[in-house]
């Protein structure tokens, strides 16, 4: 599993989504290439087209050349189960490309960005603040790395 994993979000980990980030973003780093590329987030004031337009621009800087896209989005597919996510995962482990998911801000993510990734994968059909997601991607990329490396981890049957 040496294939880059890469994260680029909005904003920056506060408090109390912060340790829990923190946490299974290492645990991805213990186990595969990682990287988390923050950029700034833009002030919800200026409106949605500027917020979208400069922080997509922003997030299109820091994506990995030559990567697969995740647009982690509300209104794309979410994975049947997290077992369905490490096997999706373990495909994109075997692709030469570095994997990039893109999370975005406070009103969501660029819409053009989505339109321009390779996948729009959704986390289910809640609606969740944008740090909360970030810490739900990283604890679901951890546990399919965990099972694709046969490491034990909680199965399914837990809270969903």
């Amino acid at each position: 599993m040496s294939r880059l994993i890469q994260f680029v979000v909005v904003g920056r980990l506060r408090p109390p989504l912060a340790d829990a980030g923190a946490e299974f973003e290492a645990r991805i780093a213990r186990m595969a290439d990682f990287r988390v590329d923050e950029v700034a987030a833009e002030p919800v004031q200026h409106g949605d087209d500027q917020v979208f337009r400069r922080e997509g621009a922003r997030m299109a800087a820091k994506v990995a050349q030559g990567a697969y896209v995740v647009a982690m989005d509300s209104r794309g597919r979410a994975p049947d189960s997290s077992e369905a996510l490490a096997a999706w995962m373990g495909r994109r482990l075997e692709d030469t490309r570095p994997t990039c998911f893109l999370v975005g801000g406070a009103i969501g993510l660029d819409p053009a960005m989505a339109e321009g990734a390779h996948e729009v994968m959704s986390l289910g059909p809640l609606t969740l603040p944008h740090q909360l997601a970030r810490v739900v991607l990283a604890e679901q990329v951890y546990r399919a790395l965990a099972e694709l490396a046969g490491h034990p981890y909680p199965r399914a049957g837990g809270a969903r």
